[in-house]
């Protein structure tokens, strides 16, 4: 062959090469229009948008294979470039045949022919006489077509045909940010029926609707979400509790759709969980030369961010004790971020113990949320024994005693450290240690008042402002005036700055209750400087009165009826009892009313407001919200069946609530004939 037929053939072969590549691209666009079909009507049902994907790929496959198959066995190349191509004029078929078949041809016209058909084909394009601009336009209309059905969950008609006025809420995608602190990824879920999220996440909600506005409501109330983009809304809370997030969407003239229910589930950062392993119980030592071996165990659900060893040294007596706090060093093992483990040994004569002398101490643990508390464990103490102190141990005496025991100086020690930290706790958590401090500050008075004899009713001033009614009713001591010293006097005193003291810590005002509790501490030690009794003794007991025995009116004697008492209402079986007859009455109705999917969408989030914390009833808000968008896409089938398993799944989360029922026993022979003989005696007898 001529090097002239041979560019001819080559250029031939380009041409049907072009062509193949041109039908394979109209076989793509039609694929994407039959994907587009597919996906107005709703087929098949599966989860979307895979199964979208999943067609168009094929779809597009089967199309780009078939049109460039139609192409290479469709002949006419040469027919369609004469055709595309007038300035041919008929000289590429010419040429072409004579390649084929030439025999009969003289040699120099076949040359002439082929040279100029290979003059011809380098002044031709195949660009040109095969353009690609309309294949490629198909498939972008195609692509454009079928994305819709990306866009729109379900069968795209529902949405196409849908009356401008209808608002309607078509996808929803949820960002869960976790706090920084707890180090976990950011997740983004697509159409949930629930969203999970830690305690203190931010959670971003982007609404796509086909509406003039959408509103959120959750736990706290509801609020419009902001326009982001075209059709597109976007909103954001933080999740503190359990609760649900409901969508309302709004058409520009009030029409509002179907409502969309998620179920909120909030996981607590629950604290550090923090014990003393070894020793482990309190320590009765003979000297203070001793060394403590110590072992604490530390965990908590997400890290730890600190674990130490605290202690207290007691020395003293009375209230003159004096309290001396401070830190022992931990050797800590770090299995993981979660799991802690210290041990130490720790020598006793730094803190140079004196015989009746006690140190208390207790682990402490923190975890890496801002702003927390720390926790402590069981609090232990070593004691440092008096001589003959050992005798002790086998008397009746209560151990927790001397271990919770608390004294106006401790609580001046409290106090003194509470406020000190003022400038670096929140407001509320200063009150509540504050209110803590109160609540020992009254523990302390209500001892001192047991002392005096626990009849003290009001604030007293001074012992001529004493209620001797309520006080010693019937002492004799009293009224004599042997009772008055300055011993008593000054104990009432210390009560009374106590009771100052618990005021002016519940409202927060430490300073002036610092001075109060000062006040306190000098009239109990001037109290205890005495040596007079300031303790009286017990009453003489209550004697029965003899001559009152087996007197009185027989007749007067009548049973005690008890009133008959009303039991109580449980609100959350009362909710859901009432919830599971409306979800049971729609289940019942044949054909859904207009209203039927906001209603269920409504009784959706009445079973969620009962307990959102309850894993089955939110199970129950989900059954129902996928029964409201069955009823609101017209799939009545499908809503009837959910409608049926939310009712199953209510009525077992309410069994569960109630008491069981007594276990049925059956009856011997015996015991039915002794029951037929009672009731034929109970029958009246007639006369013969």
């Amino acid at each position: 062959m001529s090097p002239d037929a041979a560019a001819v053939a080559a250029f031939v072969a380009r041409a049907r090469r072009r062509r193949a590549r041109i039908g394979a691209a109209y076989g793509v666009a039609v694929g994407l229009v039959l994907a587009f079909g597919l996906g107005l009507a709703g087929w098949p049902a599966g989860a979307w948008p895979r199964t979208t994907i999943i067609n168009a790929v094929i779809l597009v496959a089967i199309g780009n294979v078939v049109g460039a198959m139609s192409m290479i066995l469709r002949r006419g190349t040469v027919a369609d470039i004469e055709r595309r191509a007038p300035e041919c004029r008929n000289l590429m078929i010419t040429a072409v045949e004579l390649t084929a078949d030439h025999a009969s041809t003289p040699e120099a016209v076949a040359a002439l022919v082929w040279q100029r058909a290979a003059h011809l084909t380098e002044q031709l394009r195949l660009s040109t006489v095969f353009p690609a601009r309309n294949a490629f336009v198909c498939i972008a209309a195609g692509a454009l077509l079928w994305s819709l059905t990306l866009h729109h969950p379900g069968p795209v008609a529902a949405h196409l045909l849908a009356p401008a006025a209808a608002a309607d809420i078509l996808q929803i995608d949820v960002t869960v940010i976790p706090p920084t602190y707890a180090g976990q990824p950011t997740r983004t879920l697509h159409n949930p029926a629930r969203v999970a999220a830690l305690a203190g996440s931010r959670v971003e909600l982007d609404v796509q609707a086909r509406a003039a506005g959408v509103t959120m409501e959750t736990l706290h109330g509801t609020q419009p979400l902001a326009a982001r983009a075209a059709a597109i809304y976007h909103g954001e809370l933080v999740a503190d509790a359990d609760g649900y997030i409901a969508f309302q969407a709004t058409s520009g003239n009030g029409h509002t759709g179907a409502r969309r229910l998620l179920g909120l589930a909030v996981t607590a950062d629950n604290p550090p969980h923090v014990r003393i392993v070894l020793p482990g119980k309190d320590l009765h030592l003979h000297d203070g030369h001793q060394t403590i071996t110590l072992r604490v165990e530390a965990s908590d659900d997400i890290g730890l961010a600190s674990l130490r060893l605290k202690y207290t040294k007691v020395a003293g007596s009375g209230e003159r004790f004096t309290f001396t706090e401070g830190e022992t060093p931990l050797i800590i093992d770090r299995t993981d971020a979660r799991t802690w483990t210290a041990h130490a040994n720790w020598p006793l004569d730094s803190l140079k113990l004196d015989q009746g002398d006690m140190v208390v101490y207790r682990a402490v643990a923190a975890d890496t949320r801002p702003g927390t508390v720390p926790v402590e464990s069981d609090a232990f103490l070593a004691d440092v024994l008096e001589p003959g102190a050992d005798a002790a141990f086998g008397l009746a005496m209560d151990p927790d005693e001397a271990r919770y025991a608390v004294s106006q100086q401790m609580v001046i020690l409290k106090t003194e450290h509470l406020l000190a930290r003022k400038g670096s706790m929140p407001a509320a958590t200063y009150a509540d240690s504050a209110a803590d401090i109160a609540a020992e500050q009254r523990r302390v008075r209500a001892e001192f008042v047991f002392m005096m004899g626990g009849e003290l009713g009001s604030e007293p001033t001074s012992m001529s402002e004493l209620n001797e009614t309520a006080e010693a009713e019937g002492e004799s001591e009293l009224a004599a005036g042997r009772m008055v010293n300055e011993g008593r006097d000054a104990l009432l005193g210390a009560i009374r700055f106590m009771s100052r003291a618990d005021k002016s810590l519940t409202d927060a005002t430490l300073p002036e209750a610092l001075g109060y509790e000062h006040q306190a501490l000098t009239q109990l030690q001037r109290a205890f400087s005495h040596k007079r009794l300031i303790l009286r003794a017990l009453t003489e007991h209550e004697r029965l009165d003899l001559t009152r025995r087996l007197t009185g009116a027989l007749g007067a004697v009548t049973s005690d009826v008890l009133p008959a008492t009303t039991p109580p209402v449980d609100p959350r079986a009362t909710a859901l009892r009432r919830s599971l007859v409306s979800i049971a009455s729609l289940a019942g109705t044949g054909n859904f009313a207009a209203d039927a999917a906001a209603n269920t969408t409504v009784l959706a989030q009445g079973v969620l407001t009962v307990d959102p914390s309850a894993e089955s009833l939110r199970g129950v808000a989900t059954l129902l919200t996928d029964a409201a968008a069955a009823m609101h896409s017209g799939r009545t089938a499908d809503a009837h069946g959910l409608l049926d398993r939310a009712t199953t799944a209510l009525a077992q989360a309410l069994r569960t609530d109630l008491p069981a029922a007594p276990d049925a026993t059956t009856a011997t022979p015996d015991d039915q004939l002794a029951g037929a003989l009672t009731d034929a005696l109970r029958r009246p007898r007639t006369s013969p």
